[in-house]
């Protein structure tokens, strides 16, 4: 946050001096370095093409799925009620909890008249979902089966995981429309490593309760960056074009 100090210098005339606070608008980033979206997006999807690539043909990469599975699952067993009830809980951030939380930041952006943080909701994070609809049917790789599940096996494909998609996506865009608000260099680090964390959180609260493979977390996260980046950069391009002709 900037701010700007206004006062009068003409003689016999004393004002207080006041202080305009101005918050940069968050678009305003992206808008200006679209490289850096670019590039992110670039990064995620061919993270994702990798990951799918070995998904569909038993590459390498899945070599470790398996291992890593069973060894957090014979942890979990053993584990007490309350941990499982943290990484449940851990895991809804990742869908229902993160949508209670939308509700009223929809509510407040239709309030302020944030079109366009409301059309990156719309689009990014909703338009994630129904990607993971859409992939994971195509895709179809079964979920891990235990003996012995700590939980009902959830019905339906596996890969990508789309609680890291919806995470990602919607973390991803609370701290974009966050950051220029904070002053500090210290609050924007906080913020962005309580995001990471969030997501990460997210992501390991999936696998420990047997609902995923290694590699469908980090192709849930690979496509939600890639779809993050490719949605929130063009709008807010979009927005900064809109902007420019009308100051013509």
């Amino acid at each position: 946050m900037t701010s700007t100090n206004l006062s009068d210098t003409k003689p016999g005339r004393t004002f207080t001096k006041q202080k305009v606070a101005i918050h940069p608008d968050p678009a305003g980033f992206l808008g200006r370095h679209r490289a850096f979206g670019l590039g992110l997006f670039l990064l995620g999807g061919l993270i994702f093409s990798a990951l799918v690539f070995n998904v569909r043909t038993n590459g390498p990469l899945l070599a470790w799925d398996l291992p890593i599975d069973q060894s957090l699952h014979a942890r979990a067993i053993q584990d007490p009620w309350f941990v499982l009830d943290i990484m449940r809980f851990s895991g809804e951030l990742g869908k229902f909890a993160a949508l209670i939380i939308a509700i009223p930041l929809l509510l407040y952006w239709l309030w302020k008249r944030h079109w366009n943080a409301i059309c990156m909701l719309a689009i990014g994070v909703g338009g994630g979902s129904v990607w993971f609809l859409v992939l994971s049917t195509l895709i179809g790789r079964h979920r891990p089966i235990f003996p012995d599940p700590l939980e009902t096996p959830l019905p339906g494909p596996g890969f990508p995981s789309g609680h890291s998609i919806f995470s990602v996506l919607f973390y991803g865009l609370i701290l974009f429309q966050l950051l220029p608000h904070l002053a500090s260099r210290n609050w924007r680090i906080l913020a962005g490593v309580d995001a990471l964390l969030i997501v990460l959180l997210v992501g390991f609260s999936r696998l420990y309760m047997g609902e995923h493979y290694p590699t469908d977390i980090l192709g849930g996260y690979s496509f939600g960056l890639a779809w993050g980046a490719l949605v929130y950069t063009s709008l807010a391009f979009y927005k900064q074009y809109r902007s420019t002709r009308i100051a013509r």
